[in-house]
């Protein structure tokens, strides 16, 4: 069946708007109520750009809190973050104790990545908002860890404990945000210093735990997580299975989980699917599907894993080759952090079944429900595209969204693909980009590091970005990965198989594998680079940078 251009929803307004978009820092005649109006016209088209332009002209003209919020959120809503930050401010100016308003400015600047800035805002939301310190940190904690910029996150919440050095909550959620950022040494202090003002927290304990897990230190994590389960504590107890489970202790895990599902109350839904995710991994297919029926039977349980169910039936199903049935569960998952995977997974699926119209329809509908999932699933339909050799498609159309949504983790996306499209040049160009507008992220720092020592002659410029990155993420595996390669392309072979090894053991990622074995064989340890890479084919047979490295050393 011949494959009809491409023509989605989102593509053909992307492709309408670009024609009709003529930027512009000026503000047009009119009233406040006129420009609003135009701009309302230009969101019906997805103009989005000029839709904020005209909202930031229309709040600035007048003084109507209402109009300055509209410009505001729709701008935000919409990844205009420049204007909705200006949104924001004047929005303060005509309603200075407005929360709502600096808790935009505040989230704006964070996904701006001026974490200073944000940290300002933040504190001053804390001091103006709540009167209870403690709980008030935990109301922005719950804000904070919903951002993607989590090292800016955890960098704000650590200015806030330091203001707050005697509230047990700012302490704990710095630990908490430390650990999302992968920085386990400062999640750990964080957690020890909550559990000295709160001894006996347990949700400070449960942070130690976790942080003591991120540096890597398992014998204690599990040691402690042991010691806290034993006193019959629900949460402490389905904690310490899950832990167990990532550290291939299959059948202590399975132990505590089916006691827990017997037992029923608020842990059987987790403890079924901890049983389901055990068989699932042993190939167990028909056990994984019946504990998952199980688990769908009963609504409160089905509703706290709405997420995880299909997900994993999905998963089974593909492994037992029924496209069909795979491609309909992943469907059912439209919210949620597996929203995107799930809904490109089956956009793929149904296209290999010669369902293109379909496929499209799929994500027509997904996009009409989650307009705020726009990025993540153009990138995601982009390197697919890739995949499938229309490379020149996909930069098309990541430069269609950046026409709209001028996003940097957009642009950095592009960078990747043109990396993988061998046009380094440009793709470092992105990368710089970027990185120029956010010194201070690591992920950036790494991205363009790796690229700089991987594909150009530049591998000691390349070197220090990743030791910066590292220096502000050290338990990332990625990072941990890309200062090992560095210092293996460096001719410091010991130093860089040690990072490796270390990214390995935590990862057991194809890409890793590839850099550990051929740094292996660079040793001569040559039968050491065939076992490494053989068992990361075994999970990862489609691997492309670890078939790459197969390739060119052939047995």
């Amino acid at each position: 069946m011949p494959v009809r251009p491409y023509c989605l929803a989102f593509l053909l307004s992307f492709a309408c708007a670009l024609q009709a978009y003529a930027a512009g820092t000026r503000c047009p005649r009119g009233d406040a109520w006129e420009l609003a109006a135009g701009a309302e016209r230009a969101l019906a088209r997805a103009d989005w750009p000029r839709a904020a332009d005209l909202y930031g002209c229309a709040a600035q003209s007048g003084d109507d809190p209402a109009l300055a919020e509209r410009a505001t959120r729709s701008a935000y809503e919409n990844r205009q973050l420049p204007q909705a930050v200006a949104g924001a401010r004047r929005w303060l100016e005509i309603a200075p104790d407005s929360e709502v308003a600096r808790r935009h400015l505040a989230t704006g600047l964070l996904r701006l990545y001026d974490d200073e800035a944000a940290g300002a805002q933040f504190a001053e939301l804390l001091d103006s908002s709540y009167q209870e310190r403690a709980r008030g940190t935990m109301v922005l904690l719950g804000i904070l860890a919903e951002e993607e910029n989590e090292t800016g996150a955890a960098r704000v919440m650590d200015r806030l404990a330091a203001a707050d050095a005697g509230v047990a909550e700012a302490q704990y959620a710095a630990s908490v945000l430390w650990q999302r950022a992968e920085h386990g040494a400062k999640a750990l202090a964080a957690a020890e210093r909550a559990l000295a003002l709160r001894p006996g927290w347990r949700q400070a304990e449960l942070a130690q735990v976790r942080a003591l897990a991120t540096l890597g230190r398992m014998d204690d994590a599990l040691q402690r997580s042991q010691t806290l389960a034993a006193d019959g504590d629900v949460y402490s107890t389905i904690s310490h299975a899950w832990l167990l489970l990532g550290e291939e202790r299959r059948d202590e895990a399975a132990a505590i989980f089916e006691k827990l599902r017997r037992a029923g109350g608020p842990a059987a839904g987790d403890a079924l699917a901890g049983l389901a995710a055990i068989a699932q991994d042993e190939r167990r297919f028909d056990d994984a599907t019946r504990l998952l029926g199980e688990l769908a039977r009963d609504p409160q349980q089905a509703a706290q894993q709405a997420e995880t169910i299909p997900w994993s039936l999905a998963r089974i199903a593909e492994e037992r080759d029924e496209s069909v049935n795979a491609a309909r569960q992943y469907q059912r998952i439209t919210n949620g952090s597996r929203a995107v995977t799930a809904q490109l997974r089956a956009w793929r699926l149904w296209r290999e079944q010669g369902a293109v119209e379909r496929a499209e329809l799929l994500l027509d509908d997904f996009l009409a429900a989650s307009p705020a999932e726009t990025r993540d699933m153009v990138s995601g339909v982009a390197a697919l595209l890739v995949d499938e050799g229309k490379g020149d498609l996909a930069i098309a159309l990541v430069d269609r969204a950046l026409a709209l949504m001028p996003d940097d983790n957009l642009r950095l996306a592009r960078g990747f693909l043109l990396e993988r499209l061998d046009r380094v040049s440009a793709a470092v160009a992105d990368m710089r980009a970027v990185s120029g507008r956010r010194p201070g992220d690591p992920d950036v720092q790494n991205a363009l590091g790796y690229t700089l020592l991987d594909r150009t002659k530049s591998v000691e410029e390349g070197y220090r970005l990743i030791a910066r990155a590292i220096e502000a993420k050290p338990d990332s595996y990625a990072i941990q990965d890309s200062m090992g390669w560095a210092l293996v392309r460096l001719g410091r072979l010991d130093e860089g198989r040690t990072w490796l090894e270390t990214a390995w053991d935590r990862s057991k990622d194809p890409e890793v594998a590839a850099h550990l074995g051929e740094t292996f064989w660079l040793m001569g340890r040559t039968d050491d680079a065939r076992r490494t890479w053989d068992e990361a084919l075994a999970a990862h047979p489609d691997s492309r940078p670890l078939l790459r490295a197969i390739e060119r050393h052939p047995r």
